[in-house]
């Protein structure tokens, strides 16, 4: 690379990091200042709950696959039998 080529380079990339950066910074202060007041102005509170709610509650249910095999152990196998570890113990 000649050396006016990499002048050039060096300055573009200098203003794209530098608008990167600003940007960030924007964004940051503009969501610091969103996050410090509401955006309806002064809007009423409403009192705080002294009892707690009856009947809400959450249920999960969690199904497993006969024979499952995540994917992270799939590729790990893929891996080891393309460099020569030991395969699957099957």
């Amino acid at each position: 690379m000649r050396p006016d080529q990499a002048t050039s380079w060096y300055r573009r990339m200098s203003v794209l990091y530098a608008l990167g950066t600003w940007s960030l910074l924007g964004s940051l202060m503009l969501f610091g200042r969103k996050k410090s007041k509401p955006l309806g102005g002064e809007l009423e509170q409403k009192d705080e709950i002294t009892e707690p709610l009856k009947g809400f509650y959450v249920e999960t249910i969690v199904t497993y696959k006969e024979d499952f095999v995540p994917i992270t152990d799939k590729i790990l196998n893929y891996w080891k039998s393309w460099t020569g570890g030991p395969g699957p113990e099957s």
